[in-house]
């Protein structure tokens, strides 16, 4: 298996997490934000960047903030999400 390049990996885990923190599959996910289920595969997997449509359609449906996704600040999460984000393992 050859070794993929995963250069948005940490935008992908925190996608991923939060998917995964609200009980979603990939395909449901995506709908819920108006995304085709492959191309949130490819952010959800770190080989493609999150685009910023996706992520005002993120920021809409689940307040997630840009800051947060892009860069990892979780200071604009609301505190239920900063509390989960602050405590997963």
């Amino acid at each position: 298996m050859e070794n993929i390049p995963r250069p948005f990996a940490d935008i992908a885990a925190r996608i991923k997490w939060h998917r995964s923190t609200v009980g979603l599959n990939q395909a449901d996910y995506a709908a819920s934000i108006g995304i085709k289920r492959p191309a949130f595969s490819l952010w959800e997997a770190g080989t493609h960047r999150l685009s910023l449509d996706g992520a005002l359609a993120l920021r809409t449906r689940y307040a997630l903030s840009l800051d947060f996704m892009y860069a990892g600040n979780d200071d604009a999460l609301p505190m239920t999400l900063r509390n989960a984000w602050r405590d997963k393992p």
